[in-house]
């Protein structure tokens, strides 16, 4: 099976979002690779040349990585890279199944007036996103993919759970890892900043709780249907922000899947201001897929 994968390629030296396509090119030769490089600084006389400049710069880099033999370069004129990046992910006529980016790196003061281009694309991008953190760490083989999803039935989005275990099976048979499902439950007032951030309750506790046993039949219905071992389900009280990144932790997961709303509160598909804590705070990489994401379910197959 073909992949067409959209990469965000950045103004810089380092490419970690190329490094991990790199990796993936080792492991499927059908992979496609579009390069979209967005230049911010230009003037509409110098189209041309400049096009021709940026292309000779990006097939310049590609020398850094042999094992990406399929790929086209596309280059883009736009003082805003996240719509651009974004409107062209969602081109009917491309059939993209994925994109990749490189995290930004985070500067507190700033970034409470000017949202970091990752975390833009993040929330924009209409179809499933790989944010590459530090392509080295971690990258053995047989590193746990931890899906991360919060059972509230009032709000469930199924069809993103459906994408989210698809990708995580895809990830995991191409590197040999094992699927874990962790299924967040939200303290009882979401809206706060407190909440139980005890440790992770696994599988097997005796700990009588309502909430958490209502989660933990769900967690096992889900788990049951798409074949996941249940020494591999795990069910965490407290805010996803600090129970995702620490279950990680435990596992030495090499990356994260998880959903994101644009609506209030801890969602099945979590609130994207958790999500960007989340790749924060985690070694590997993170696989979000959002609201803005629509598949036809016959092309949600492992």
């Amino acid at each position: 099976m073909s992949y067409k994968v959209l990469v965000l390629v950045k103004p810089t030296e380092e490419q970690p979002a190329l490094e991990r396509a790199a990796e993936f090119a080792r492991f499927m030769p059908d992979l496609k690779l579009v390069l979209y490089r967005v230049v911010r600084d230009f003037t509409e006389d110098k189209l041309p040349e400049l096009e021709q400049r940026y292309t000779r710069e990006v097939s310049s880099l590609m020398d850094r990585y042999p094992s990406i033999k399929n790929y086209e370069i596309k280059i883009a004129f736009s003082e805003e890279v996240a719509p651009s990046f974004c409107h062209y992910a969602g081109l009917k006529s491309e059939h993209f199944d994925l994109a990749i980016i490189s995290a930004n790196r985070r500067n507190t003061l700033k970034d409470l007036f000017f949202s970091p281009i990752d975390s833009q694309i993040m929330r924009q991008v209409p179809i499933p996103l790989l944010i590459v953190k530090d392509p080295q760490a971690p990258q053995r083989l047989d590193r746990a993919i931890l899906l991360a999803i919060d059972f509230e039935e009032s709000n469930h989005e199924k069809f993103i759970d459906e994408v989210l275990i698809t990708a995580a099976k895809i990830f995991a048979d191409n590197f040999n890892g094992e699927v874990h499902v962790l299924n967040c439950v939200p303290p009882v007032h979401g809206g706060l900043m407190g909440g139980d951030t005890n440790i992770s309750i696994m599988m097997g506790s005796n700990k009588p709780s309502t909430r958490p046993a209502i989660h933990t039949a769900a967690l096992y219905d889900f788990a049951d249907k798409h074949g996941i071992p249940r020494e591999r389900c795990h069910v965490a009280e407290g805010r996803v922000d600090e129970m995702i990144p620490r279950v990680c932790t435990t596992l030495e997961a090499r990356m994260v899947c998880m959903g994101t709303s644009s609506r209030e509160g801890v969602l099945s598909s979590f609130d994207q201001s958790a999500s960007e804590l989340v790749l924060e705070q985690i070694k590997g990489d993170i696989f979000i897929v959002n609201r803005h994401v629509r598949f036809d379910e016959t092309n949600l197959h492992d």
